[in-house]
């Protein structure tokens, strides 16, 4: 999987394998991109920023999924202040226009 985003333009893209896009649907600021078998191979949001950001607060495993990296990536990043963070008690929450920027 691959994730791209370009703040100039404030496109987010994700491919999800290597094939040859075939046709693509557009709704709503999201593109889905299909392969000639119909299978989904990527996903593009216009105006990414609006679409994720906010004060919306996610937990360390939201980020490990939308990310795609462990808990442990995740965790050295928070100790090496790679990351952005708030503490809730002992857990440990992130804004989601925060963790879009780490993509970007």
């Amino acid at each position: 999987m691959k994730i791209y985003h370009d703040a100039a333009i404030d496109f987010l893209s994700i491919d999800f394998t290597d094939d040859v896009e075939d046709k693509s649907v557009y709704e709503d600021g999201i593109i889905v991109r299909y392969n000639r078998s119909g299978h989904v191979i990527g996903i593009d949001i216009t105006d990414s920023l609006k679409l994720f950001a906010g004060s919306e607060l996610l937990t360390l495993r939201q980020v490990c999924e939308f990310l795609g990296v462990s808990e442990s990536t995740i965790r050295r990043r928070i100790r090496n202040n790679k990351i952005k963070f708030i503490k809730e008690g002992n857990q440990y929450r992130f804004k989601k226009s925060d963790i879009i920027g780490l993509v970007a």
